[in-house]
This record gives structure tokens, C-alpha cells and sequence, in this order.
């Protein structure tokens, strides 16, 4: 009796530490959806990154020839000026994208908050820029020093050399 009364309570016990089926998650899909052509300009820089700097060049150029567009021609100007990591060029994104953020329209309310981002992300670019530059700089700098140095050195050998007496 007690030999199969003991498997019985076996499965038994191991029933009992099985683990409950996870339920199936529960969570929802909340939908993004962005207003204002913001998906637009958003596909517009991405096929931006593609360009070559002379088809962003010509990209600019028609730009400039459109008239009208407002906030929407600003924000694609301040792309392409962007992109093209000149300093001049990141001075006048900028200003395309202060244009944007100071408008009261409501194509341009709508763009805000992706020209605020835009024109911080171009400062810091031009913050990084110019540090770059002057590590360059200080790096051409040291290489010069380094030359000097090495011609005093080696005149000094020279001298050494073409001294008399010299300790062996």
C-alpha cells in the first residue's frame, strides 16, 4: 500500500511547484502620429543624408529659388544647411530655425519643437567644430615646436661633435 501511495503523493507534491502559466502581456500599442508635415520633414533630412555635398549644394539652390513655403521651406533650408557641416553654413541653419521658433503661425507652432531641437543640435555642432579646430591648431603648433627642437638638438650635436678634446 505504501508503494503506491508514495508515487501518488510524488506527483502530487511536483504538481504543486509547477509554475503557473504566464498570462499572454496585456500592454497596447499607443499610435504616434505628428502633425504639421513633421513626418515630411523628417523623411526629407533622411533622404538628405544621402546626398553628395554638390547635390546639396544644387539641393539649397532650389530651395532658394522657391518663394513662399514659410515655416515648412525654413525648416527644409535649415536641413540642408546642416548637413553640410560648414560653420557659415551652420551660422545661417541656425537662423533659418530661429525664424521658425519665433513665428506665431500655426504651421510654424507645429514645427517648434523640432526647430528647438535642430537649432541646439547645430550649436553643439558648432561647438564641437571649434574645438576641433583648435586641437588642430594646437596639434600644428606642437609639431612645429617639435621640429624647432629637434634642429636645436641637432645643431647642438654637431657642435659636440666639432669640439676638441672630447672625453672618450
Amino acid at each position: 500500500m505504501k508503494s503506491r501511495l508514495l508515487p501518488l503523493l510524488l506527483s502530487l507534491l511536483l504538481a504543486a511547484c509547477a509554475a503557473p502559466a504566464p498570462e499572454a502581456p496585456t500592454s497596447t500599442v499607443k499610435l504616434v502620429t505628428t502633425v504639421g508635415g513633421m513626418d515630411d520633414l523628417l523623411a526629407y533630412h533622411q533622404s538628405l543624408r544621402r546626398l553628395s555635398p554638390q547635390e546639396l549644394g544644387r539641393e539649397l539652390q532650389a530651395l532658394n529659388a522657391r518663394h513662399g513655403g514659410g515655416a515648412m521651406l525654413a525648416m527644409q533650408k535649415a536641413m540642408v544647411l546642416g548637413l553640410t557641416h560648414d560653420a557659415g553654413d551652420l551660422t545661417k541653419a541656425q537662423a533659418q530655425l530661429g525664424s521658425v521658433v519665433s513665428a506665431t503661425d500655426s504651421d510654424a507652432a507645429a514645427l517648434k519643437p523640432l526647430a528647438q531641437l535642430l537649432v541646439s543640435n547645430y550649436a553643439e555642432m558648432r561647438r564641437l567644430n571649434d574645438n576641433a579646430d583648435k586641437a588642430s591648431q594646437q596639434a600644428r603648433d606642437n609639431q612645429r615646436r617639435l621640429d624647432q627642437l629637434s634642429e636645436k638638438l641637432e645643431a647642438l650635436k654637431n657642435i659636440e661633435r666639432t669640439l676638441p678634446g672630447q672625453p672618450k
